[in-house]
């Protein structure tokens, strides 16, 4: 039998609130979207901003960091320095831009946190760290 470290509902809206508190520290950027997901890359939480120009980008963010076990800064680094693309993997929720973190537990990646919408990866992955940080882990 295993036992298998899991993010529950509350700790995956307490991230959705947290990058929601982040974000609204200068809410005159572009809107963004949230997601938190499992180690699969299923969604636990989820929250769009009013006028967000990509709704999707956060849940591929957070997919994609879980699938992948890495943060997708990482991974679009791993891409460009193995001369690889995202068709390479044939798998069409994949992205490679940063803002999506993994949420990793006892050495196991336990789910992933994204965010979508600003302008650099960067700035995403600044308040995906906000939500991260939230879940006490």
């Amino acid at each position: 039998m295993y036992n298998k470290p899991m993010l529950s509902l509350d700790q995956a809206q307490a991230a959705i609130k947290a990058m929601t508190d982040d974000y609204n520290k200068d809410s005159n950027r572009r809107k963004v979207d949230m997601a938190v997901v499992d180690d699969a890359g299923n969604l636990l939480a989820y929250a769009r901003m009013d006028r967000c120009l990509r709704p999707t980008f956060a849940i591929r963010k957070a997919y994609t960091s879980a699938i992948r076990g890495m943060d997708t800064a990482a991974f679009a680094e791993q891409l460009r320095t193995q001369g690889r693309t995202l068709e390479s993997f044939n798998d069409p929720q994949l992205i490679a831009l940063g803002g999506g973190l993994t949420v990793i537990k006892d050495g196991a990646v336990i789910g992933a946190i994204g965010v979508g919408g600003l302008p650099t990866g960067q700035e995403d992955e600044d308040i995906s760290r906000a939500g991260l940080k939230a879940l006490n882990l």
